[in-house]
């Protein structure tokens, strides 16, 4: 009779020798890395067959779409098919729900609409992806699911100001729409905007992508220590909204953004 240990070793082997096993292997490895690309003898080590063995299965995965090489030829990274797949999870079993009952909390606090949003690095934009009403008469609703420069309004400069410094150049570098009279366009003065919020930690704006809104921002982090992934704030009519009240509003804006950058990352605030 064979022992625990040789049944184990014989599903072990089993399990390698299936490539849609291998395969699911490779994607769940480089998905709960923090590498934002991986080279084909890494692979094999982490898989434990040889390279060989792994250039056939990323070839493979690379073909459907859902691997892609990376900038240098030589290593790959998760492909824009993999993302379309896993947006069209989220419709179904939708992540929001990391940022819903923390935006809920936030509309208890504040007594303002809340929301989240999602930041993607190949669009350079943002989409708006949760929202919460407060009971208010006269409130403002977002649009979601609808990709939107960074430029114009808190969250977007709360994304952007947590970017890279090269990448925050070159988004502004080129044309900013002026959303409204109030929108940053001026390169110069839009980074020095950048570090106003880098160093405050969030972003309060008035009427710079919806004319007569406040809002206030912080950035979301996700899996990779310092990589954004969204932000999440309140909206404020402008005619409500007392000045007397920002600072304690952005800590309450600050804590929920903590939060739910906790939440992605399996991780617990500390009370």
């Amino acid at each position: 009779m064979a022992t625990d240990a040789e049944e184990t070793d014989a599903a072990e082997t089993g399990r390698r020798r299936q490539p849609l096993a291998r395969g699911i292997e490779l994607l769940t490895y480089m998905i709960e890395s923090t590498q934002d690309s991986h080279g084909v003898r890494e692979l094999a080590g982490k898989l434990g067959v040889s390279p060989s063995t792994a250039h056939r299965l990323i070839t493979d995965l690379e073909k459907l779409g859902l691997v892609r090489r990376a900038g240098n030829g030589q290593s790959y990274r998760l492909g824009l098919e993999f993302l379309r797949l896993a947006w069209l999870t989220t419709g179904r079993y939708p992540s929001q729900e990391l940022a819903l009952g923390v935006l809920q909390d936030l509309v208890e606090k504040t007594g303002e609409g809340a929301f989240s949003s999602l930041y993607d690095e190949q669009r350079q934009q943002m989409m708006f992806t949760s929202t919460v009403e407060s009971s208010h008469p006269l409130r403002y609703t977002l649009p979601l699911q609808q990709w939107m420069p960074l430029h114009g309004g808190a969250s977007g400069l709360a994304i952007l100001a947590f970017l890279p410094e090269a990448v925050q150049r070159d988004i502004v570098s080129k044309p900013l729409a002026q959303l409204t009279p109030h929108t940053v366009t001026d390169p110069d003065a839009l980074m020095e905007r950048l570090a106003e919020v880098r160093r405050d930690g969030y972003a309060i704006t008035r009427s710079e992508r919806i004319d007569g809104a406040v809002a206030i921002a912080a950035p979301v982090f996700g899996l990779i220590p310092g990589d954004v992934a969204g932000a999440a704030g309140i909206s404020i009519p402008e005619s409500r909204f007392d000045e007397a009240h920002a600072a304690a509003l952005a800590l309450m804006v600050c804590e929920a953004a903590a939060q739910i950058t906790a939440n992605i990352s399996g991780q617990r605030l500390n009370s």
